[in-house]
């Protein structure tokens, strides 16, 4: 890496819907002594709804707005741990806020993982049915491969975390 470029500061998980974005999020945060921040947790509580209200009763478009600006305003924060939404690195936009500064990581796992941990009860506003579900994930794919990491996220959380941080670490040892 050229001298001079900073180390990313904040570190961005993205993945598929039940990669496990929130519950590795502290984790890595905890081992890095940074923060975390769920964006999916945050627009809820701005919104004042679930996302499931807000899809429900405000649409999927004006969601998708308001996700944007939070991934823009989060661009600036330094030594974060980020969980991005399922669908947010698959706006192009989106995509180009959360990765600004930052080392993204996709959690990855398979279709059979991610139904088996994403029931589908309507709290889920886009996993409805198990179709939609494939559909999306195999649409959402080339978007997550544009992450500056792939890890395996079918082991256990705290596998998963510690092959986030020490990603992370080489990646910024490159850079010194």
């Amino acid at each position: 890496m050229p001298d001079g470029v900073a180390a990313p500061g904040r570190i961005v998980l993205v993945g598929f819907m039940g990669a496990g974005k929130t519950t590795v999020g502290p984790l890595v945060a905890r081992a890095l002594g940074w923060s975390f921040l769920d964006l999916d947790v945050e627009l809820a509580r701005r919104l004042g709804a679930s996302i499931a209200d807000v899809f429900r009763t405000r649409g999927q478009a004006a969601f998708r707005l308001e996700e944007r600006r939070l991934a823009e305003e989060t661009a600036s924060l330094e030594r974060h741990v980020l969980a991005a939404g399922g669908g947010a690195f698959a706006q192009e936009a989106t995509r180009d806020a959360l990765r600004r500064g930052a080392f993204t990581v996709w959690l990855h796992c398979g279709l059979p993982a991610v139904l088996a941990r994403v029931p589908a009860d309507g709290s889920r506003p886009l996993a409805a049915d198990r179709e939609t579900i494939a559909k999306l994930f195999a649409q959402r794919e080339s978007s997550y491969r544009q992450a500056d990491c792939r890890v395996d996220a079918e082991q256990t959380p705290a596998a998963v975390a510690q092959d986030v941080v020490e990603a992370y670490r080489e990646r910024t040892a490159e850079r010194r």
